[in-house]
Formats: C-alpha cells, structure tokens, sequence
C-alpha cells in the first residue's frame, strides 16, 4: 500500500501513481487506476500515464473535460470488466 503521505504529495500529482509503477517494477500500460473522484483519481491517473476507472457509485453527471477510460456503477461491475480485459 503506497499513501499520500508516504510520497508527500498528493492527488492528483503524479508522485504516488509514479511510486506505485517503480515500486512495483510495472509498465504504465499494465495498471489501471480505479476511484471515485474525477480529478483525484480518473485524471490524477490519467495525468500520470495511466488508464483509470470512474466508480460513480452515485450516477452523477460526467462533466465534459474528464474522460475516464471506463466508468462502472459498482465494483461488482469493474471486477467484471476486469475480468473481460484480461
């Protein structure tokens, strides 16, 4: 588990995606961030180089300016997509 606090900074910097890729020994196309906060998560990740996925647990609106790569209701929902991608 790797924190904010852990690399001082926070989301969405790119410090903590990039501790997780080097940590890790990962390639940025091998790791998809999930969250449910647009800016934090989908485009902290984006930022770094790094597909995200948007939990809209609550069905709100996308506003324009963000895309996540892809977007589930639930986690029962990414595991499932999960699942397909691999």
């Amino acid at each position: 588990m790797i924190t904010s606090e852990d690399v001082r900074s926070y989301k969405p910097r790119s410090e903590m995606f990039d501790e997780a890729i080097n940590r890790y020994g990962l390639q940025r196309d091998e790791v998809i961030h999930i969250g449910d906060s647009l800016v934090s998560d989908v485009q902290g990740a984006q930022n770094a180089g790094i597909k995200a996925i948007w939990l809209n647990r609550k069905g709100k609106l996308k506003p324009q300016q963000i895309t996540p790569d892809y977007e589930c209701k639930d986690l029962g929902e990414v595991v499932h997509m999960l699942e397909a991608w691999i």
